[in-house]
């Protein structure tokens, strides 16, 4: 039996190449060019010689706003990127997804960059499940999802911290002021809660019903990630 089935979670290393890393880094930089470019603000405000780390939050300091507009582009698009929609047939982490779900059929997948902005409250994610409702189709078809951070993360630096369990059920959740879904503490158990640090070309697979929430970050800083959600029948 895998790590996913009796922990709700797996790391598998060294899945993805630097330059595969890289390139999904420059998608996302590039598509922060791509709206500041077309928006009325001087493309220099949106301060495009910065890392993807610091540069929302650099952005922040002088023009929230701006910054929150540009971030929302990059969730909302970014995906449709090339170097970004490979995932879904990536040959090593498309194998690794097919023995996961054996015997289950995989359906599909969806798609998006990920990130926790220091600059934003928004940002971070507090506990949650992946699939709230259980269904036949929609988001209830998702049966795990692949994190796959853009830099090496650890307890300090906005990486996921889990419940490691077999859970097989939806919490109850509550919406908060931003219509996110949360679990609240009184739901969620004492023991069993792990950090999760990883490499850059490490994938972290989480099943759809195992909590976790994404941690802080120092100041000035964003952490990004690209997750895929694997649906199957």
């Amino acid at each position: 039996m895998n790590d996913l089935a009796t922990n709700g979670y797996q790391i598998v290393h060294d899945v993805m190449s630097e330059g595969e890393v890289h390139s999904m880094r420059l998608a996302i930089n590039e598509t922060i060019d791509r709206v500041a470019k077309a928006l009325r603000a001087p493309f220099s405000t949106s301060d495009p010689e910065a890392r993807i780390e610091e540069r929302l939050d650099s952005i922040a300091h002088h023009d929230r706003v701006y910054a929150l507009a540009l971030f929302r582009a990059v969730l909302a698009d970014s995906h449709r990127d090339p170097r970004i929609e490979m995932l879904a047939h990536h040959p090593r982490l498309t194998s690794i997804v097919s023995d996961l779900l054996s015997p289950l059929s995989r359906t599909g997948q969806v798609i998006r960059a990920r990130a926790a902005v220091q600059a934003f409250s928004s940002a971070g994610h507090r506990w949650h499940q992946d699939v709230v409702r259980p269904a036949p189709d929609g988001c209830g078809s998702v049966r795990f999802a692949c994190w796959i951070p853009l830099s090496d993360v650890d307890q300090y630096t906005g990486s996921l911290e889990v419940v490691r369990s077999a859970a097989h059920d939806c919490l109850p959740h509550e919406s908060d002021s931003d219509s996110r879904f949360f679990i609240p503490e009184e739901h969620l158990p004492m023991q069993g809660r792990e950090v999760v640090a990883l490499k850059c070309g490490d994938v972290l697979i989480v099943d759809r019903f195992t909590p976790h929430r994404s941690l802080p970050i120092p100041s000035g800083r964003s952490r990004w990630a690209v997750a895929m959600w694997v649906k199957a029948a």
